[in-house]
């Protein structure tokens, strides 16, 4: 009966290999103390010194090695801490709802809740949409929901159960400890951001939105002091702080009135309000959006090469792309793509906008995002540094009316 073997262990394997090393090596060292006619030679005082020179020298390399990684193991932190403080520096909004007091008040709370739940801002929030599973209408726990920040300040827990029994809107469940919509989002909505469900509750809200501009630079009460700005001539179902790609204000915001008369009656508003004693820039979300798509066909502005926002993330707002069009321009000669691009352009136009590989003509639509907003592509001027882009936050959710749940 043949003999059972036993599993080889990684030790077993090492120690193997070390003795087979420690052999090699005692019958290299046998070798050279035989002489010629087979008789063992005598170590002599120059060989003794022989020995002890080779073990200084491996010392002095061990101790080097040990050196080298440890200053590769610094190097490699030194990375990392570089690596870290680039993300921080990514994210610009210096947004703090902390500063907002404590608070019990049940309007207050059904405010901010329902606003989570609401197609303002359901249908754009990956995290909350996850949770709620789109159409499927799941419960989310309130401890969830008691975690963002906006939502910290409602204390003791038990006011926010206390003041959502009475939502026209949500409904607890659960023994209320969770709460849902009374209304389910529609079957076109899924457990995930699409950015083509999002076009259409952005579409649906447009006639009732405007721009604004003017706001300056952002501290850490901006959002919440322009939430009160807007209050007197709400009500307003979202605000939202318009932001670069590495999430810094852009002084401006978009916010979605209740109805198209509120939205009508703001803009007819003489004299126009003012920020801080200055004059704002105020205009419809439409006009804006209108006035971007001509800019872009009349080259004023540069439009994305990529993808728009939402869409799969070949670029951050079409970062991927070097030129206006599309991406089209990517097997261009590089000299080609140093040239002004206002001469490109021309050019372009000479030709018919025919590609030069192909000859065929190319429609040069305007890349707009998930919220409708014409897509603009930052550019770089004579000195090679980037013009701040024209468009929102991609891939995150913008700041807003309530929160960002960070």
């Amino acid at each position: 009966m043949a003999e059972e073997q036993k599993p080889v262990t990684a030790q077993a394997t090492n120690a193997e290999a070390e003795k087979d090393v420690q052999d090699v090596l005692a019958e290299l060292k046998g070798e050279a103390d035989v002489s010629a006619n087979g008789t063992e030679k005598q170590e002599a005082p120059a060989d003794k010194a022989e020995d002890a020179e080779e073990a200084r020298i491996v010392a002095a390399a061990a101790k080097l090695g040990e050196k080298s990684e440890k200053t590769e193991r610094e190097a490699e932190s030194r990375t990392e801490d570089r690596g870290r403080g680039d993300r921080r520096r990514r994210n610009e909004s210096k947004f703090d709802p902390s500063a907002q007091e404590e608070t019990s008040d049940p309007v207050e709370i059904r405010k901010q809740v329902e606003f989570y739940f609401s197609d303002s801002n359901l249908p754009m929030d990956k995290f909350l949409l996850s949770k709620v599973g789109g159409s499927k209408n799941n419960s989310v726990p309130l401890d969830i929901l008691h975690s963002f920040k906006r939502m910290r300040r409602f204390q003791p827990f038990s006011a926010i159960v206390d003041a959502l029994k009475t939502s026209e809107v949500l409904e607890l469940t659960d023994n209320e400890t969770s709460v849902r919509r009374k209304v389910p989002l529609p079957e076109s909505v899924k457990d995930f951001h699409d950015p083509t469900v999002v076009k259409v509750f952005e579409d649906k809200a447009m006639a009732r939105s405007v721009y604004a501009k003017g706001f300056g630079e952002e501290q850490p009460t901006t959002q919440l002091d322009i939430e009160a700005f807007f209050a007197p001539y709400g009500p307003v179902n979202a605000i939202r702080l318009r932001r670069s790609y590495d999430k810094s204000f852009k002084g401006s915001v978009f916010v979605e009135f209740e109805s198209e008369e509120k939205q009508k009656a703001f803009l007819e508003l003489e004299p126009k309000p003012q920020w801080n004693g200055q004059d704002l820039i105020i205009k419809s979300k439409k006009e804006y959006c209108d006035e971007k798509v001509k800019d872009i066909e009349a080259g004023r502005v540069r439009p994305s090469g990529g993808r728009g926002r939402g869409q799969s993330r070949g670029g951050r707002g079409g970062r991927g792309g070097r030129g206006g069009r599309g991406g089209r321009r990517d097997n261009r000669d590089n000299r080609d793509d140093r040239r002004d691009w206002r001469e490109r352009r021309d050019q372009d136009q000479k030709r018919g906008f025919k590609d030069d590989r192909d000859q065929q003509p190319e429609r040069r639509e305007v890349e707009k995002d998930s919220r409708g907003v014409p897509v603009v592509q930052s550019s770089a001027d004579s000195t090679g540094q980037k013009r701040s882009r024209d468009e929102e936050a991609n891939g995150d959710h913008p700041s807003k009316k309530v929160d960002t749940k960070e």
